[in-house]
C-alpha cells in the first residue's frame, strides 16, 4: 500500500469547535476536513466528489490563549464586521499527514502540495503553512505483540474502528470529527468520523499499519450507513460542545430521577436513548418539573388564600399555575418559545380548583400540547442537523432554541455559523439545558470537559453549591479539578488544559452575558506538579489560595500576608478575619513556627512564571537557616535577629532590592561570614521575590523532628 507522507509546520493553529465561541474549545489536532480543505486549496479547485483516506498526527509546544479577530457578514446592515475573541492557540504546530488515494489522484495531490496554486494556511488564514516534506512511502499491516509495543512519538487521531483492533495504555479522548462533504452541492453537510485522541508517549500494540520508516499510520473512514442503521432503535446525541453537553446532562438528571441507570445511556461523549423511552420523555420531563408536589400545592394554596379564593379576571395579579411552575423555570433560556409564549400562559390564567392535583394535571397537559406544537413546526430544509450530524434538519435555531446564545442571529453579536439547521430531537433536547446548568441567584454555571459524558455529568453534580460566595464557588471548581487529577495522566493533561466553566447571567428579557473561565496551561502544569505538596497546616485557607491562583493574583502577595501575620504576632492578635487578606494574615498569626513546607507557594508561583528555579529556592532557604544558627550562637547577635527580620520583610514589601542587600551585608558582617555568591541574582527583578522570600522563610524556620512537626501542623490546621 502506497501513501503520500506530508510534514507541515505552522506557527499557530486554531481549530475551534464551531459552536464554542462563547466558551472556546479547540481540537488538539486539525479535523480531517481542515486537511482536506488545505489539499483542495493547493489544487486550486473545489472538491468534485473524490474520496481518499487521511491519517493525522502532530504536536505543539504549548497552548496559550490570545485575542484574534473573527469576521462575519452582518446580514442586517449588509457589511463585514469584526469581533475580538479570546481563543486557545496551539503554538509551533507540526503535523504528520499520511494520504492514501488512487494512483492518479495521489500524483495530483503531491504535485499540488509541491507547487500549490494558492497560499496554504490553516485555521482561518492567520498564518501560512510550510510544507516541510513530501515523500511517497510503502505501508504494510503488522501484528505487534505486547513485547513489541512502542510509544507514539506524536499525538494522534486513531479512528474508532482502528482503535478497537489496537491495545493501548489507557483510553483516549473521543472526538466526532468532520470529514468529506456528503455531496458537492450542500455546503457544510459533512460525513463524520469518530476518532480517539491519544497523546504522544502512549504505548500501543496489536494490528497496526506502519510505513517503511516504522511510523504508524491511522487512516480514517467515515461512519458507514450500516453502522448508523444498526443504531436506529436509539436516538443519539453527541455532546461535542458545552451547549449540547449541558442538555445531555439535564436529560440524564431527569432519567436518573425516574430511577433509570444512566450508565446504560452513555457511550463516551454520546447520549443514546432507546426510542421507546424517548417517546415518553416529554411526559417524564413534565413530571420532573412538577416533581415537588407538596411544595407546588403549598404555593397554589398560598396564592388562593391571598386572593380570598376568588379569581377576578380584571385582577392583574391573578393566579397562573403554568407561569408559576413551567414558564418561570424555562424562561431564562427559552424566551417566547412554545413552552413560554405569553399566549400559552394566558390559557391557564385564572385557573382555580380546590383539587390541586387537577390544576397540576392541566399544567402538564399544556406542557405536552406545547411539545406537540414543537414537532409540528417544521421547515423544508435539505441539510443534516448541525448538532447530531445524523438526522434530517426540520428547523433553524433561533432565540427560542437557547435565548442567551441565539437571541440576535440577524446581527453579528454571537459570531457563530448561521443559519444553523437542527432536527426536532435536538431541538427538544436543548430544553433540558436549564436542568443541566446549576442556578444560583440569577446566575447559571456549567462545567464542560472534552471527555466522557458521564464524567461531565458527575462533575456538574459537584457544582451544587449551598453558599453564594466567591470562595465557595472556587472551592467547588477545585473539587472538579481534583476529580480530573485522579483520571489517568494522558487524559488529565489534555482535560486540565481545556476544561472551562460557562457562566450565564441574564441581563434583560432576551439578553444575557455568557462568559467562561478556564484553567490556563501553566496553572494546569503547576496543579499537577505541586498541589499534593500544599501545607496541611494551612488547610483552613485553602479556598483563599484557590482564589489567588484562579484570579491570577501573585502568591508572593499571599506569602507576604502570611509572613506578616507570623512575624508581627502582637500586631494581629485581635484581627477580625472577615476578608481574604485578613484570613491569610490570621493563619500566619496562628502558626507556631515556620517550616520548609512554605516553599510550596514559591515553587507554585515560579511554575506559573514558567521558571525552573528549585535550586535557587533551596539554596536561599538553607542560607537563611544557617544564618539563624550563626546568630543563635551569640546572645548579642541573637537579639538582632528579630529587627533584621522586620527590615528584610519591609524591603520585600517595597521591592527594594538595594535595601534588602544592604541589610544582608550588615547581617553577614555581624557573624563575620561572606555573603553566598548566588545572592547576586537577587538583584535581578526576575529572581528577587523568589530568593528573598525563600531566605526569609529559612531565617525564621526551626528544625523539628518529623513526628513533632506533624503534630504541630495538625494543631495549626485546627486553629486556622
Amino acid at each position: 500500500m502506497e501513501c503520500l507522507r506530508v510534514k507541515l509546520y505552522s506557527p499557530t493553529g486554531i481549530f475551534k469547535n464551531p459552536l464554542s465561541l462563547k466558551g472556546i474549545e479547540t481540537y488538539p489536532l486539525p479535523p480531517y476536513s481542515t486537511i482536506i480543505g488545505l489539499i483542495y486549496r493547493a489544487m486550486g479547485r473545489k472538491w468534485e466528489g473524490e474520496h481518499f483516506q487521511i491519517s493525522i498526527q502532530g504536536e505543539y509546544e504549548a497552548i496559550y490563549r490570545d485575542y484574534v479577530w473573527f469576521k462575519k457578514h452582518n446580514f442586517k446592515d449588509k457589511q463585514l464586521e469584526k469581533l475580538p475573541l479570546q481563543v486557545p492557540i496551539l503554538h509551533n504546530l507540526r503535523l504528520l499527514i499520511h494520504i492514501k488515494a488512487e494512483g492518479e489522484l495521489l500524483e495530483k495531490i503531491e504535485e499540488a502540495l509541491r507547487n500549490p496554486k494558492e497560499l496554504l494556511f490553516l485555521s482561518g488564514g492567520e498564518y501560512p503553512v510550510k510544507v516541510e516534506e513530501l515523500k511517497k512511502v510503502q505501508c504494510e499491516e503488522k501484528q505487534l505483540s505486547e513485547e513489541e509495543a512502542f510509544e507514539l512519538f506524536l499525538n494522534a487521531y486513531i479512528p474508532k474502528q482502528l482503535a478497537e483492533k489496537i491495545s493501548t495504555a489507557g483510553k483516549g479522548i473521543l472526538f466526532n470529527l468532520s470529514y468529506f462533504y456528503k455531496n458537492s452541492k450542500e455546503k457544510k453537510a459533512y460525513s463524520w468520523v469518530d476518532a480517539y485522541y491519544f497523546q504522544k508517549g502512549t504505548k500501543i500494540y496489536g494490528s497496526l499499519v506502519l510505513d517503511e520508516d516504522g511510523i504508524p499510520v491511522f487512516l480514517a473512514e467515515p461512519i458507514s450507513e450500516e453502522e448508523r442503521k444498526s443504531e436506529e432503535e436509539y436516538v443519539r446525541f453527541y455532546a461535542g460542545n458545552w451547549l449540547m453537553a449541558s442538555a445531555c446532562v439535564g436529560a440524564l438528571k431527569v432519567l436518573e430521577y425516574i430511577g433509570e441507570d444512566i450508565k446504560n445511556y452513555v457511550e463516551e461523549r454520546s447520549l443514546k436513548i432507546p426510542k421507546s423511552l424517548w417517546n415518553k420523555l416529554p411526559e417524564i420531563y413534565a413530571d420532573y418539573l412538577l416533581k415537588d408536589k407538596e411544595g407546588l400545592k403549598r404555593s397554589l394554596e398560598n396564592s388562593y388564600k391571598e386572593n380570598g379564593n376568588e379569581i377576578n379576571p380584571e385582577n392583574g395579579n391573578e393566579i397562573n399555575p403554568y407561569k408559576m411552575f413551567i414558564s418561570s423555570r424555562l424562561l431564562d433560556f427559552h424566551s417566547d418559545s412554545l413552552f413560554t409564549n405569553p399566549r400559552r400562559i394566558e390559557r391557564l390564567k385564572g385557573v382555580y380548583s380546590e383539587d390541586v392535583e387537577e390544576v397540576l394535571k392541566k399544567v402538564k397537559e399544556s406542557f405536552l400540547e406545547a411539545h406537540n406544537k414543537l414537532l409540528e413546526k417544521t421547515k423544508d430544509i435539505s441539510s443534516t442537523c448541525f448538532f447530531c450530524h445524523e438526522r434530517q434538519a426540520k428547523n433553524f435555531v433561533d432565540a427560542t432554541t437557547f435565548t442567551p446564545l441565539f437571541a440576535s442571529l440577524e446581527t453579528v453579536r454571537n459570531f457563530i455559523w448561521d443559519p444553523i439547521p437542527i432536527c426536532k430531537e435536538c431541538e427538544f433536547l436543548l430544553y433540558f439545558t436549564d436542568i443541566g446548568f446549576h442556578k444560583n441567584k440569577g446566575k447559571y454555571l456549567f462545567v464542560y470537559i472534552p471527555d466522557n459524558l458521564l464524567e461531565t455529568y458527575r462533575l456538574n453534580l459537584v457544582l451544587s453549591a449551598e453558599k453564594d460566595i466567591e470562595q465557595e464557588k472556587l472551592g467547588k471548581v477545585w473539587n472538579v479539578v481534583k476529580h480530573v487529577l485522579e483520571l489517568e495522566k494522558q487524559k488529565s493533561n489534555w482535560i486540565l488544559q481545556n476544561i472551562y466553566f460557562v457562566e450565564i447571567e441574564r441581563v434583560g428579557k432576551t439578553t444575557a452575558n455568557i462568559c467562561s473561565f478556564h484553567i490556563s496551561p501553566n496553572l494546569a502544569d503547576a496543579i499537577r506538579k505541586w498541589i499534593d505538596k500544599y501545607p496541611q497546616n494551612l488547610s483552613g485557607i485553602f479556598p483563599d489560595f484557590l482564589f489567588y491562583i484562579y484570579t491570577g493574583r501573585s502568591l508572593y502577595e499571599f506569602l507576604f500576608l502570611l509572613l506578616s501575620g507570623f512575624i508581627k504576632k502582637d500586631s494581629y492578635k485581635k484581627l477580625n478575619a472577615k476578608t481574604v487578606e485578613a484570613r491569610i494574615v490570621k493563619a500566619g498569626n496562628n502558626m507556631k513556627y515556620l517550616s520548609k513546607n512554605l516553599l510550596f507557594f514559591i515553587n507554585f508561583q515560579e511554575e506559573l512564571n514558567m521558571n525552573k528555579p528549585e535550586d535557587f529556592i533551596n539554596r536561599a532557604f538553607w542560607a537563611g537557616r544557617e544564618l539563624k544558627r550563626l546568630y543563635g550562637e551569640d546572645e548579642r547577635t541573637n537579639k538582632k535577629l528579630e529587627p533584621l527580620t522586620y527590615r528584610l520583610l519591609e524591603a520585600i514589601r517595597r521591592k527594594d532590592k538595594e535595601y534588602f542587600i544592604h541589610n544582608l551585608i550588615r547581617a553577614y558582617l555581624e557573624v563575620e561570614k561572606e555573603i553566598p555568591y548566588f545572592f547576586k541574582d537577587a538583584l535581578n527583578d526576575k529572581n528577587f521575590s523568589m530568593i528573598a522570600y525563600s531566605f526569609l522563610i529559612g531565617l525564621n524556620s526551626e528544625e523539628r523532628k518529623e513526628r513533632e512537626q506533624e503534630n504541630d501542623e495538625g494543631e495549626a490546621s485546627e486553629s486556622s
